[in-house]
């Protein structure tokens, strides 16, 4: 936790400053305590102020939490969810940049992309070198560019130099320039698609805006902590497998808006450790449900000819209550069921569970533990919960797969990393499985 003391212009009146604020400072919390005779408790949009050793900032979406009273004025606290650092930005809406940077300690480890030439040990060298900026994507409105970046820092009492490397995204603007709102929802996706190909970690080291002639911004938000922690048994893809086809990947990923409700889903179960092994396993069902739903949806029986039916069996009906009863639940009849949906990735079960399982009485088992969870209806032939839980990895691993097919992922290597990831889960499975028993 870092803490400045500096002033700010007064929330209540902005022809008044308020002194000696004190600003705390950490990932995971943003705050400012102040003195005022103000009794109100209300939310504030934005405080500006300047503080000692840290400079101008900007704190967007304070909200009120907490106050101790004192005989001459009372301290106020305030959380913020957003500070920027370099210049006044009351009102980021309207502030536009031309481009931000992000740099992931993530993206080095999948990336391998490194400007230092360690030669210590033959040639007792150390260099840095100059490394290419790749283009991973451009569209009418931003391109991305992979960079690699260090910092040297020199320790002479302590006889160091501190070398750190990271590798990092230029998100920039390519007609008109983007407000902030705006570079945080890209960033944002952009998490999202990178932790799903990498299973890497997410963590942003800092976030700067620039501008043309005006000081870069730094911007604190939760937004630079990870997405999620990397688990050992998720799908992963090598940079070098796909390098050449992120821009068409990054370009499905923001065109098919639908995919990333399934991934939403499974991702839950990443950023909130505590979420229960029962809901853990619904979210996967709906997750793959969803995405057949907007996929690989189909019809059971022809449009018109059912449409002809339903409308002779609702017109044989008089009583309105029971005809409007009818109808709800003939709406979604003429599509497949949760059995039906799970069937159509029959190969990929076949791909990923282990080769002595059935996939038929496996696909059963998840019909019947999901219907037992949301209906509480019998258990007979159902998950236990150690069960449940590899069963929601394999559902995951699914949705994973497809999604990396809906994103333009060549077929073989799809199906070649369904098999690893199904050996990884299997042995996983087989390890705890035998410690559950001992």
């Amino acid at each position: 936790m870092e803490n400045y003391i500096g002033k700010i212009v007064s929330p209540f009146n902005e022809n008044e400053s308020i002194d000696f604020v004190r600003l705390s400072l950490s990932n995971e919390r943003i705050e400012i305590e102040l003195s005022s005779n103000e009794r109100g408790f209300e939310n504030i949009k934005s405080i500006i102020g300047t503080f000692n050793g840290f400079g101008k900032v900007s704190l967007i979406n304070c909200k009120y939490s907490g106050m101790s009273i004192g005989s001459g004025a009372d301290i106020k606290k305030y959380t913020a969810e957003y500070l920027f650092k370099g210049n006044f930005i009351p009102n980021p809406e309207s502030y536009y940049f031309d481009r931000v940077n992000i740099e992931m300690t993530g993206l080095l480890d999948w990336t391998n992309i490194s400007a230092i030439n360690n030669n210590l040990f033959t040639d007792k060298k150390l260099t840095i070198e100059d490394v290419e900026i790749i283009e991973i994507y451009n569209s009418d409105l931003f391109s991305v560019e992979i960079f690699a970046s260090n910092n040297v820092s020199l320790k002479r009492e302590n006889n160091q130099i501190v070398i750190k490397e990271n590798v990092g995204l230029k998100i920039k603007s390519t007609k008109e320039k983007i407000n902030v709102w705006k570079y945080l929802s890209l960033i944002t996706e952009l998490k999202k698609i990178f932790f799903i190909l990498s299973n890497r970690n997410t963590k942003i080291d800092n976030t700067i805006f620039y501008k043309e002639t005006e000081m870069p911004v730094t911007l604190y938000w939760d937004g630079n902590n990870s997405l999620g922690s990397p688990s050992p048994i998720n799908p992963i893809i090598k940079f070098e497998e796909i390098k050449f086809c992120l821009n068409d990947i990054i370009h499905n990923w923001f065109e098919k808006e639908d995919l990333h409700t399934s991934i939403e889903l499974i991702l839950e179960k990443t950023i909130n450790n505590n979420l229960s092994r029962e809901n853990y396993f619904l979210n996967n069902c709906f997750s793959i449900e969803t995405f057949h739903r907007r996929f690989k949806n189909y019809k059971l029986f022809d449009r018109v000819e059912f449409k002809s039916i339903k409308k002779n069996i609702l017109s044989s009906i008089e009583d309105n209550t029971i005809r409007s009863l009818i109808e709800n639940n003939l709406a979604h009849i003429n599509e497949p069921n949760f059995r039906r949906r799970l069937y159509d990735f029959e190969s990929d079960f076949t791909n990923i569970l282990p080769k002595d399982w059935n996939v038929e009485d496996y696909i059963s088992k998840i019909v019947k533990s999901r219907n037992y969870l949301v209906h509480r209806s019998s258990t007979k032939n159902t998950f236990d919960k150690f069960e449940m839980l590899y069963a929601s990895i394999y559902l995951e691993t699914i949705v994973k797969i497809n999604v990396f097919r809906s994103l333009g992922i060549e077929e073989n290597l799809v199906k070649k990393i369904l098999i690893q990831t199904g050996r990884k889960i299997e042995n996983f499975y087989s390890s705890n499985k035998q410690r559950k028993f001992e």
